[in-house]
């Protein structure tokens, strides 16, 4: 077996609707699709008889995706969504600019810190930092990478 290529990285969200405005509004573009399925392949594949979700696609850097999942059946729970907790997970999107995009997001999004954080170790030293949460306590980090640092 040889891995070939990263598709999609998803999100169970609470509130389809409010998420894609969110996620709208941080990617900066729209979702490439909406859909709804209960399809009985789409149950058997996450493991839930009578599964039914509505999902949105949007393109992300780099030719892959973010999928954002509300599931209508079964029925979600809450869940911690602290960054330490295990199996917590986050996205991280790469910037040019992180102080403009901390002052655009600052009204929309919590950020962990109140500025951007000087990254000073590492292969990113010299960059920027910061971690913000999406409206279902989702964690996304923005960093801004230093100039030395060839991306692609």
């Amino acid at each position: 077996m040889a891995l070939i290529a990263t598709d999609h990285t998803g999100f169970t969200v609470s509130d389809l609707d409010r998420s894609v405005e969110w996620y709208t509004n941080l990617l900066g573009a729209g979702p490439l699709f909406r859909k709804r399925s209960d399809d009985d392949y789409m149950g058997r594949m996450i493991g839930y008889s009578d599964c039914a979700i509505e999902y949105a696609y949007f393109q992300l850097p780099g030719d892959t995706m973010l999928e954002l999942i509300e599931y209508e059946r079964p029925a979600s729970a809450e869940v911690d969504m602290e960054t330490s907790n295990l199996g917590n997970g986050h996205l991280c999107l790469l910037v040019d600019d992180l102080h403009a995009e901390f002052e655009r997001l600052r009204s929309m999004a919590p950020f962990r810190s109140e500025a951007p954080v000087e990254i000073t170790a590492g292969v990113n030293r010299g960059g920027w930092g910061a971690y913000l949460r999406d409206p279902d306590g989702i964690t996304v980090q923005m960093m801004q990478v230093p100039p030395d640092r060839q991306i692609g």
